[in-house]
């Protein structure tokens, strides 16, 4: 395993003056530092956790995974960090068979009937996570690891923020962007605030290897006590996404390595057979979030620094990078245009872009987690219909498809393949 090469460390304690400082080195920051170093801004990316970016084992499996549509797969080619994805691990999948617990009905999502090779790829966080630093360290974008913020102060009179570090050392930028998570300490350094939602529920992931095929095909099926899914990795591996009443989790955490194999078992109905290995787990709770604003002159919230969704539909990551390509693609025309990156009127542009359809995303998913809400009552009866309907309808249903496979337009350039004109 290698971290980031010393070469790329700001290691010195004078303060220091960049266009553009982000704050969390994750996917979606590192995907807005490189995009923007290679537009030609001057980068620094301030991240608490260095990361090992070789990181690679073909025997173990991360429990934090994403489902990268098309769009956000279009994204990572035109930074250049695809390849490095192929060259460790990734898996397409093909189709979705979505059922309810109880019921007879079954719907079917096929790549096929859109004429698509796939409909995603099944990834591990940590490999997405390194195959951009690859790409950042290849293109020598300064890097400050192991450090954490101390206050953020932006003067309007000289239009620079002013970052102040633990560590005393200080640092100036013309912007800064808020990349540090669902916590964003950036957020709340800036006073903006936040209006959530506690699901009260969590998410229980990790791997697991079945008796049988996956057949390249994720699964999810509602329960009572909320969806599970199955989302096809390699030979007979899926990742699982095991939802729970929140006063649960730490019952599922505390199970028996036999006691889990046995409850995915029950809470898959079997479908994929009997669970013969099982890796790491986590959980975590689950609460929607959305920032009651995403700028301040000087200062753009993106990914879950500015919002979190229910996972269910696996949206999180590709929203946050079409963020952030579509925060690249504004200041790539901040600076053809002589803009300042941090101006309120610049910064504006991408707020308008990408709050809104954050939020048509946050509300679908809030609607499928109220439908299939057991009831006994309307709500089943519904859910009965739209299951049947979705069968019948077919263009109905491949319009679905190619919503959550492309995105919604309109679409930043580097979520749309070969546009990689942006860079030239």
């Amino acid at each position: 395993m290698s971290q980031i090469e010393e070469t790329n460390l700001i290691n010195t304690h004078e303060a220091q003056q960049f266009d553009v400082v982000v704050i969390g080195g994750g996917m979606v920051g590192a995907a807005c530092a490189l995009g923007l170093h290679k537009v030609g801004y001057k980068v620094l990316v301030i991240e608490r956790h260095p990361p090992t970016r070789l990181w690679f084992s073909a025997s173990d499996y991360s429990p934090r995974v994403s489902a990268l549509t098309r769009a956000s797969e279009n994204i990572l080619r035109n930074l250049g960090a695809w390849q490095g994805i192929q060259d460790r691990r990734l898996h397409p999948f093909v189709a979705m068979r979505i059922w309810e617990a109880n019921a007879d009905e079954e719907v079917v999502f096929e790549a096929q009937s859109v004429r698509e090779a796939n409909l995603g790829y099944v990834v591990e966080n940590n490999l997405i996570q390194s195959a951009i630093w690859d790409e950042m360290v290849k293109a020598e974008v300064a890097v400050m690891t192991g450090c954490e913020l101390s206050s953020l102060e932006y003067d309007d009179t000289l239009y620079k923020s002013k970052i102040v570090l633990q560590s005393g050392q200080t640092v100036f930028a013309d912007l800064v962007i808020g990349a540090d998570g669902a916590f964003s300490q950036v957020r709340q350094m800036a006073g903006i605030g936040l209006d959530q939602h506690d699901y009260a529920q969590c998410a229980v992931v990790g791997c697991v290897r079945t008796e049988g095929s996956h057949q390249d095909t994720c699964w999810q099926r509602y329960r009572e006590e909320g969806p599970f899914a199955f989302l096809a990795m390699e030979q007979n591996v899926s990742s699982i996404a095991w939802y729970l009443p929140i006063q649960k989790m730490q019952w599922a955490m505390g199970l028996s390595d036999e006691a889990y194999r046995d409850e995915i078992f029950k809470a898959s109905e079997g479908r994929l057979g009997r669970i013969v290995e099982t890796w790491e787990r986590a959980a975590f709770p689950l609460t929607r979030r959305h920032a009651q604003h995403y700028i301040q002159s000087g200062l753009v919230l993106v990914g879950d620094a500015a919002h979190t969704v229910h996972p269910q539909a696996g949206q999180g990551v590709n929203l946050g990078l079409l963020d952030a390509a579509s925060l690249v693609e504004v200041l790539t025309q901040a600076k053809e245009w002589r803009e300042r990156p941090g101006d309120f009127s610049v910064l504006r542009r991408y707020e308008r872009w990408r709050r809104g359809d954050n939020l048509v995303v946050q509300r679908a998913m809030e609607g499928f987690d109220w439908l299939f809400e057991p009831d006994r009552g309307v709500k089943d009866q519904i859910r009965g219909k739209l299951l049947s309907f979705g069968n019948i309808v077919k263009p109905a249903k491949n319009w679905l498809i190619k919503q959550a496979l492309n995105g919604r337009e309109p679409l930043p350039k580097l979520a749309k393949i070969q546009h990689v004109s942006l860079f030239k």
